[in-house]
């Protein structure tokens, strides 16, 4: 039977994650895998989740178990006015909305924000699951280069103004400011400023995905670009994910009451409610300082694997290869000499037994084909230099 009569035009827009299917190809076992955006299973707190959830089954679980208010446990929405405020975020509980992982967010922003047509700006490269929740709804990606201190603002305004005169109509930044995904460059305090000025000059919306600035180093990235938001066009995103663990798809959204009220019907036809176990077991997780007084252990663990990666590469990469020096995060990038092709090189570098994710995924356009994503999170640091040593030794 055809069924493509039957489409809407949200499945013509609708693409394939190409990390995701190369998965087959990147897990196999035995493999150096720098694949996977994934926090280490070895941060995970089993034994304590553990307890948690056990006694909230056996104590709550007429409530945990049951259906929830669409915008979350009140609790946890609670703490994070508190967590926002301590980064120089001023908000309340009616601009705070709990999502099953900060991917709902992002989903259910473009639903609302976003409608076919639309120019919507992103860095180059940038994280696929934004972009492509973005272009699921129709709109149209357009790239801004950036440079080791994050998005070149100089070309924002011109090529706003462009498409504004050819009919275009331009609403929104999308940008991941700390230790982006993929290239894990962070965006200076001085464009942070600047690009907010930007936006409010040309009536811009900017929609902040942050998931990785806890995950700093040595030193805090700057404060969030909402932190000196007046005028509520910023949209902040935050999630639980990679500083406690992702399989409890909890995530949140910091926007003026009007946006979050809006986001709650969506979400309502969505999902009405995301798991009320999840919330409440990461809300125990906070009010017995699972998430914070962890945060020191956590940052120290990557910073290892992060700099025995620099290290590696440091001693190893051929030269003409070129690559970032994060100082927090999950991820490195890596650009290598111009004649290669990071994804057709892949299933060579499988057969040598490392694995990474091919860079041309990550634009929205003008795509660097000789770039690559390598994620130091959930190797070992003796595997990471091996795995690092084997990568250059192939090219």
């Amino acid at each position: 039977m055809e069924y493509t009569k039957y489409f809407s035009n949200v499945a013509d827009w609708a693409k394939s994650n190409p990390i995701r299917r190369l998965t087959a190809l990147i897990n196999r076992p035995g493999i150096i895998s720098f694949a996977g955006g994934v926090p280490s299973p070895e941060t995970f707190p089993y034994n304590e989740i553990a307890e948690i959830a056990s006694r909230l089954v056996h104590e709550k679980g007429a409530e945990v178990l049951q259906y929830g208010l669409t915008r979350g446990n009140r609790q946890l929405i609670e703490y994070l006015v508190a967590q926002m405020q301590r980064l120089g975020i001023k908000t309340n509980t009616e601009e705070i909305m709990l999502t099953s992982g900060s991917q709902q967010g992002l989903d259910l922003l473009a639903r609302l924000l976003a409608e076919p047509g639309d120019i919507i700006l992103a860095e180059l490269p940038s994280y696929i699951g934004g972009t492509y929740a973005l272009n699921n709804v129709g709109g149209t990606l357009t790239g801004l280069p950036m440079s080791e201190d994050g998005l070149d603002l100089a070309v924002i305004r011109d090529k706003v103004l462009k498409m504004r005169d050819l009919g275009c109509q331009v609403k929104l930044i999308y940008t991941i400011p700390n230790f982006q995904n993929p290239s894990g460059i962070t965006l200076s305090l001085e464009k942070r400023k600047s690009l907010l000025t930007l936006a409010s000059e040309l009536d811009l919306l900017i929609l902040e995905d942050d998931p990785y600035g806890e995950l700093y180093f040595d030193t805090p990235p700057p404060p969030p670009i909402k932190s000196f938001d007046t005028e509520g066009r910023v949209i902040y995103l935050g999630s639980f994910s990679k500083v406690l663990t992702p399989g409890l798809r909890t995530a949140w959204i910091v926007a003026p009451s009007e946006i979050i009220a809006k986001v709650e019907l969506i979400k309502e036809a969505a999902d009405l409610c995301s798991s009320m176990l999840d919330q409440a077991i990461v809300a125990e997780c906070a009010r017995q300082d699972l998430i914070q007084g962890r945060l020191g252990k956590l940052r120290e663990f990557y910073q290892v694997r992060c700099q025995t990666m620099l290290s590696a590469l440091d001693k190893f990469a051929p030269k003409g290869t070129t690559w970032t020096r994060p100082t927090g995060g999950l991820f490195v990038w890596v650009e290598l000499a111009s004649q290669i092709d990071t994804t057709e090189m892949l299933s060579k570098a499988v057969e040598n037994g490392v694995a990474y994710v091919p860079g041309a995924p990550f634009y929205v356009s003008d795509a660097k084909v000789n770039t690559l994503r390598l994620a130091f999170s959930k190797e070992t640091p003796e595997r990471i230099s091996v795995g690092i040593e084997k990568l250059c030794q192939m090219l």
